[in-house]
């Protein structure tokens, strides 16, 4: 190193790398870490890992790391932005200002639903996938690496699919090109996202997330906390009547995931969820509670009872072949019931006590 080399040299240097660094675009992500988890903190202060997204990760494996110091974090622009409190994320004033697409529904859980996406038009199209050189980041298996794009135009939000394996989907119809429409609900491989185009924003994605906590995204069922709510409001009734209560579960859902993919497994739910609307009895509701378990709630007493209603499930499903988006399945299910009475347990109490009874016949049968 030359005699001449001195401290002001080293901080010229580094202030340059940061700048080239820094300079990168910024890319919005579902699916990753949250930047205040230790361990990416950790990550973002070792100089292996400098910035919290694996190092070979084609995006990042050709750049110039950002320079290392106590100031890092403060001075950090991330090359991933990611998005990790649920809906509040874009604070209210930005959420009136840009269109968003907001998720929700993801295969593997909840975690990611009610994340919102901004879009912004002035970065030209925008490309959505599963890696991160995308701009919208889809961190899920179903995703392709660089699945569908996004252009806005003189008449609007133009979604495009770029020959991705599990296909893009706007309000259940598959497309290579569609123009999106407020509230058009779009479907990237196995994630469901709804476009808030329109204002007022920051109001509608408070009440679409209030609408998930009791609505099931994939199957408009009610979910297993809409569930609870009305039995508990049974249960506050005056003078009610006995109820009935059945758990159900489509059995091979495993094996059908494993032998189609877990697209297909999502397509079976949606159908026996379809096929339960139509052969339920007046009066009794449906409930999601997750992968291929519903619920069956009926406020009042029923001619035959849980056997009846359990076996007019059972027999309904068997009936016919479910109607998938391509071909048809043949499906059963495994169902368990009880009489639920005034004053007995609290419904969370008796719902886990019938799942419980299912699951073990469930596993009796298959050790048959």
């Amino acid at each position: 190193m030359s005699d001449n080399h001195t401290n002001a040299d080293d901080a010229a240097l580094a202030d340059d790398v940061f700048k080239r660094w820094a300079q990168r675009p910024v890319r919005f992500a579902v699916g990753l870490p949250s930047i205040d988890d230790p361990e990416v903190l950790r990550a973002l202060r070792a100089e292996t890992h400098p910035w919290g997204v694996p190092k070979s990760s084609p995006a990042e494996a050709d750049s110039d790391p950002p320079p290392q110091g106590e100031n890092l974090l403060a001075r950090l622009r991330p090359a991933v932005v990611i998005l990790h409190q649920p809906v509040g994320v874009a604070a209210p004033e930005d959420a009136n200002d840009q269109p968003l697409l907001m998720v929700l529904y993801v295969r593997e859980g909840r975690r990611l639903v009610g994340r919102v996406l901004p879009l912004d038009a002035s970065i030209g199209e925008i490309f959505i996938g599963r890696t991160p050189d995308n701009a919208l980041v889809l961190d899920d298996g179903s995703v392709s690496r660089r699945h569908a794009s996004l252009l806005h135009g003189p008449e609007g939000w133009t979604l495009k699919d770029l020959g991705s394996t599990n296909g893009t989907f706007v309000n259940g119809v598959r497309v290579r090109e569609a123009l999106l429409q407020d509230g058009d609900r779009v479907r990237v491989g196995g994630v469901i996202l709804q476009g808030v185009l329109d204002a007022p924003r920051a109001q509608r994605v408070d009440e679409i997330r209030a609408h998930l906590e009791t609505i099931d995204v994939l199957t408009d069922a009610a979910t297993a906390q809409g569930l609870v709510g009305r039995m508990e409001a049974w249960a506050q009734a005056a003078g009610r009547p006995e109820a009935l209560l059945v758990v159900l579960d489509l059995d091979g859902l495993g094996a059908i995931n494993q032998k189609y993919g877990e697209l297909v497994g999502d397509d079976a739910i949606v159908a026996l969820a379809e096929r339960l609307r139509r052969i339920l009895p007046g009066g009794v509701s449906c409930a999601r509670l997750g992968g291929g378990e519903f619920a069956l709630w009926r406020s009042e007493p029923l001619a035959g009872g849980v056997a009846a209603l359990t076996e007019q499930v059972m027999d309904g499903v068997a009936a016919e072949a479910l109607a998938l988006q391509e071909g048809r399945l043949r499906a059963s299910v495994t169902a368990a019931g009880t009489r639920v009475l005034p004053g007995a347990e609290t419904p969370e109490i008796v719902l886990a006590r019938v799942r419980e009874a299912m699951r073990l016949l469930k596993r009796a049968r298959t050790e048959r």
